[in-house]
């Protein structure tokens, strides 16, 4: 048995990673920047920074998203892929409350509300 994958799997799965690696990126380099507070802007930052396991995953997973996002532009317009991206701010918000245990205030709630309806409307007016 052969494995079909259409360009719409395929379109859909690349956003999964590039959502996925986004958000990670971010989580990541929020819980990295924690070894850096009191350090000063400087060489010592630096290296620390470069040692520190979130901010270099944060890197790699950004890494990653680029060389997906050039895939996703391949396959979709930059018009009807950057609205899209967008909804690396909902699962950040999603990732800041579930992961990190941050409180998410209900404004922040609406506007992610909002975020995705905007990327609905959005996506009603594309044209194939």
């Amino acid at each position: 048995m052969t494995m079909h994958i259409t360009k719409q799997s395929a379109g859909v799965g690349l956003w999964a990673l590039l959502i996925g690696s986004e958000s990670v990126a971010q989580l990541a380099m929020k819980i990295g920047s924690a070894s850096l507070t009191s350090l000063p802007m400087g060489l010592d930052w630096l290296k620390t920074a470069l040692s520190s396991p979130g901010v270099l995953i944060a890197v790699a997973c950004y890494v990653f998203s680029f060389f997906t996002w050039m895939l996703i532009l391949r396959i979709t317009t930059l018009s009807k892929a950057f609205p899209l991206s967008s909804v690396v701010f909902v699962a950040v918000l999603l990732g800041s409350w579930l992961g990190l245990g941050e409180h998410i205030s209900g404004l922040h709630w609406l506007g992610g509300l909002v975020i995705v309806a905007g990327i609905g409307v959005m996506a009603e007016g594309a044209e194939g």
